[in-house]
């Protein structure tokens, strides 16, 4: 009965154990996106727009940009066009 008792549970502790990875992996896990950061990127410089970096937000496209003089700033563009837009 003993032997049974301990046997029962070393395997919930093995099945919690081997659950928990993949519970943290799914909390974890943001979305599915198909977003090529360094391809849209590639893209926008070649639109003629100095960016460092892409990323989405929401519905638009936020690219880092360095302006002329210097100064970091922020370019929200179309997702589809690339076009810049004014907010």
């Amino acid at each position: 009965m003993i032997k049974n008792t301990v046997i029962a549970f070393a395997t919930a502790a093995v099945l919690a154990g081997s659950a928990l990875p993949a519970m943290a992996s799914s909390l974890t896990a943001t979305t599915d996106s198909d977003f090529d950061a360094d391809y849209v990127l590639t893209q926008v410089q070649a639109k003629g727009i100095n960016a460092d970096s892409v990323e989405e937000w929401g519905d638009y496209i936020v690219a880092q940009v360095t302006t002329e003089d210097g100064k970091q700033a922020v370019v929200f563009l179309q997702p589809t066009t690339l076009e810049v837009v004014n907010l």
